[in-house]
């Protein structure tokens, strides 16, 4: 799927019932469940790249300064996560320090969150249809019953593809009762991303954006951050020389 253009935010749900889809939502639901789960079962022993970006925008919001992590991501059998970097660039950024020797810019964050296991944790609610590139797709707002200080939940909308009830996009953020889950320093909570097609009926992450405002120094500076997920294969073509090192673990399925 082709990432943004704009800005979206999650959409409202209209004042009056959405017209039913053919299939009551509870079984799209637990559809979709299924499909995470096996997602998260199969993307164990895949390799891809991870390419984080981290833009400061100017008045034409076009990017007036940058800096870019690219690492080669590595999920074993077992479910523990590998990483490697493989580029850092210079940072031309002229609010925002991030030349700390750290590349976790992202906030961990499980790739297939809404399991079955996970279902009883939300109130999964049908928000109605909604076209979405060259996808029909039914959208579901999404809130946890429950906030816990230890481990955080999805606060948003999903977008199911009618097809194959898939979850396709996400907009939202992850909370805990202490507050917004964020990466350090940096203000990111809402990440709108998409997934794409890598083959088998399987819809991996592929593009994730954040936009937020730095205010310093009396100045109100635009920021976003880009994530891109690509290159996916199996583990058997990673050596096992290049796996690199164990990346920070939090609880949960993988989370790169």
């Amino acid at each position: 799927m082709r990432p943004p253009e704009s800005d979206k935010l999650p959409v409202a749900l209209p004042p009056s019932k959405p017209e039913p889809p053919p299939l009551p939502p509870e079984e799209i639901i637990r559809r979709f469940a299924a499909k995470e789960d096996e997602m998260a079962r199969a993307i164990r022993g895949y390799a891809f790249q991870r390419d984080v970006r981290v833009q400061e925008l100017g008045p034409d919001r076009k990017p007036a300064g940058q800096y870019d992590v690219v690492s080669q991501m590595r999920i074993s059998l077992d479910g523990k996560i590998f990483e490697k970097m493989l580029s850092r660039q210079n940072s031309t950024l002229q609010y925002l320090d991030l030349q700390r020797g750290d590349n976790d810019l992202v906030a961990p964050a499980p790739l297939f969150p809404f399991t079955t296991a996970m279902l009883p944790k939300y109130e999964i609610t049908f928000g109605g249809k909604e076209p979405l590139d060259e996808l029909n797709t039914y959208y579901f707002m999404v809130k946890p019953k429950a906030i816990e200080r230890a481990r955080a939940y999805f606060s948003g909308v999903v977008w199911v593809d009618q097809q194959d009830l898939v979850i396709v996009k996400t907009i939202g953020k992850w909370v805990t009762e202490t507050g917004d889950v964020k990466a350090g320093d940096l203000p990111f909570t809402l990440f709108e991303t998409y997934r794409q097609d890598v083959g088998k009926k399987l819809w991996f992450p592929a593009y994730a954006r954040s936009d937020e405002t730095l205010e310093q120094g009396g100045a109100r500076i635009p920021i976003r951050i880009i994530v891109k997920w690509s290159e996916f294969k199996p583990e058997g073509s990673t050596p096992a020389s290049d796996a690199g090192s164990p990346a920070k673990s939090v609880d949960g399925d993988a989370k790169p």
